[in-house]
């Protein structure tokens, strides 16, 4: 069965001569191809692509640049605040040890009415 087969195959790949009028047709359509192209205006379809392709490029180079700027920005803008706020605590703790000092001086220091007491006595 597998000689049969490979008979039938080779009698239905065999080389035909497609003979002279279609070879006359093909090369005919070439030549009508050949003159299409001819009168056809060169395609400059690269250059907008081109063009594109610098603006895109040019417009993400400027993204990433403006990202980096914004971005120092806001850094240097949350360490100035950071400094603000430390110099705020700073302030605070000041007056609250002064506020502290003078309470413990009231404390230690005998009030009047202790002294008149003491001597009273």
């Amino acid at each position: 069965m597998s000689r049969d087969l490979e008979d039938l195959l080779r009698s239905g790949l065999r080389p035909v001569d497609p003979g002279e009028a279609f070879t006359r047709q093909v090369l005919a359509r070439v030549e009508r191809e050949r003159e299409r192209e001819r009168e056809r205006p060169p395609i400059v379809a690269s250059r907008p692509r081109v063009h594109l392709f610098r603006w895109v490029s040019a417009a993400l180079a400027a993204s990433a640049v403006l990202a980096v700027v914004f971005y120092n920005i806001q850094e240097r803008r949350e360490q100035m605040q950071g400094l603000a706020a430390r110099e705020q605590l700073l302030e605070a703790l000041r007056v609250t040890s002064e506020k502290l000092d003078l309470a413990y001086q009231g404390v230690q220091t005998p009030s009047r009415e202790d002294d008149e007491d003491s001597h009273d006595s």
